[in-house]
């Protein structure tokens, strides 16, 4: 949903459905410069991963060796990969993937939390990516759309105030659209093999160790407190604790309704005119000041 790592976050879920004998696709909105795509089915904004594409070692291509780990286990290593833009195009990806595999669900998998930020907090996180993603999936109408949180805290790092995430579920359980959290636990197998392609993706790319899935991991496995996995996080306060390892999950179209700049975000076609919505949209309403959490 949010690119970069996010992919990875839905590894749990992937694992789990396919022991169930679903059939599972892994797409992810990409923070690298993508080939052109070689299927004719498929737009533009969306490629499709071999595990055979060239890279120079070290270089960030998450998308690349996660295809090449899964390939390594038997499993079908086919990844896609959308290319960073707006809303519009975004959507055509989407329905070519889901008209070439007659898929029938979307989950949207958030590596954080701030994708429930509606637009008037006092920080949002980084929500260009995930608020083009909830847009435009939400747009679609032939599919079930859930959204899926993993990582409560970590977002912390970016300015998120935890407090308003609390307080949009809160509004979701009103609205019927909150399904419940479940734990993942160092025993599932699927969290082991979560485990296992994190670890083989971090070796292959030292420099970009992802903060949210080095912390998840790190808290589903007993860490608490201001514990760091990579020098990325050097000279901030990080805080495991076990939330961390929760996947929040929801009704996307209840998600999208609360989002305050939904209708401006419909023109988009790049993310430089998302990220001019959201710039917009902040100048014009009052933001609302932090709120600790009572306990």
């Amino acid at each position: 949903m949010g690119g970069g790592f996010d992919v990875f976050c839905g590894l749990p879920l992937y694992f789990a459905l396919r022991a169930e004998g679903k059939e599972v696709f892994l797409a992810n909105y990409s923070f690298t410069s993508l080939p052109m795509p070689t299927n004719a089915d498929l737009t533009s904004a969306v490629v499709e991963v071999m595990p055979s594409m060239s890279i120079e070692p070290g270089e960030y291509f998450p998308e690349l060796y996660l295809s090449r780990w899964l390939q390594a286990q038997g499993e079908p290593s086919d990844v896609y990969a959308f290319r960073k833009v707006g809303v519009q195009p975004l959507q055509s990806a989407y329905k070519a993937l889901i008209d070439h595999h007659s898929i029938d669900t979307v989950i949207l998998v958030d590596g954080g939390t701030d994708s429930l930020m509606r637009g008037d907090e006092i920080d949002l996180g980084t929500p260009h990516e995930d608020a083009t993603s909830l847009v435009a999936v939400n747009e679609l109408s032939e599919v079930r759309k859930l959204l899926v949180c993993l990582g409560f805290g970590i977002d912390h790092f970016h300015g998120v105030c935890h407090a308003n995430y609390l307080e949009a579920t809160a509004d979701l359980v009103r609205a019927g659209a909150y399904l419940g959290a479940f734990s993942l636990t160092p025993e599932m197998r699927a969290v082991q093999f979560y485990r296992d392609a994190c670890e083989h993706v971090f070796k292959q790319m030292p420099r970009y160790v992802s903060i949210v899935n080095s912390s998840i991991l790190g808290s589903i496995w007993g860490g608490y407190g201001d514990q760091h996995a990579t020098r990325r996080t050097e000279g901030s306060e990080l805080w495991l604790n076990p939330l961390m390892g929760l996947y929040w999950t929801y009704h996307l179209p209840a998600v999208a309704e609360r989002l305050q700049y939904y209708r401006p975000m419909l023109a988009t076609t790049t993310l430089s005119e998302v990220d001019l919505v959201i710039e917009a949209h902040r100048g014009s309403v009052p933001i609302r000041s932090r709120t600790a959490i009572p306990v």
